[in-house]
């Protein structure tokens, strides 16, 4: 059985691309984590309705529901094409430290250590500030890492060539 290889488009050559791309700031990355957020609250609205409309209310069949939603909805997107709308609108990528797609294990690890990244002001990500590579507590517990996404145009332009 062959293993599903997922999609990266974009990236001229991926084994080299972390050392080409240089990483995303601090602002990119927020402003992304915050527009990612109005899309992963509209979605688990829409989950909780038929909860709410059959009186489950935080049962945990509701908080499970929520959960998987949000590790369907940033895993699906990390691991075809590298890039939630968020981060597509940022210019951000996120690979494997080896310049790969990542897997679903690494989407799964790099959500956990968001979670008290996040709830601890922010410190998870405002660390990269401090560290030598720019890599978060999310990047270093998943091996993984933004990179800035090669802009369209200049993508076109190589393909031409």
């Amino acid at each position: 059985m062959s293993s599903h290889q997922p999609h990266t488009p974009d990236l001229p050559n991926a084994n080299d691309s972390s050392q080409n791309l240089p990483a995303p700031g601090l602002g990119r990355r927020f402003a992304a984590i915050g527009y990612d957020a109005l899309q992963v609250i509209a979605v688990l609205m829409l989950v909780t309705l038929p909860f709410a409309l059959l009186e489950l209310g935080q049962k945990a069949p509701h908080q499970s529901a929520l959960v998987l939603t949000i590790f369907a909805f940033f895993s699906l997107f990390w691991r075809n094409g590298g890039q939630t709308l968020g981060m597509k609108c940022w210019d951000i990528r996120i690979i494997s430290s080896n310049g790969q797609a990542i897997t679903f294990s690494q989407c799964l690890l790099r959500l956990i250590a968001a979670t008290p990244s996040l709830l601890f002001f922010g410190v998870g990500y405002i660390w990269m500030l401090a560290d030598s590579k720019h890599l978060t507590w999310p990047d270093r517990f998943s091996d993984t890492q933004l990179i800035m996404a090669p802009k369209r145009d200049k993508l076109f332009k190589q393909r031409k060539a």
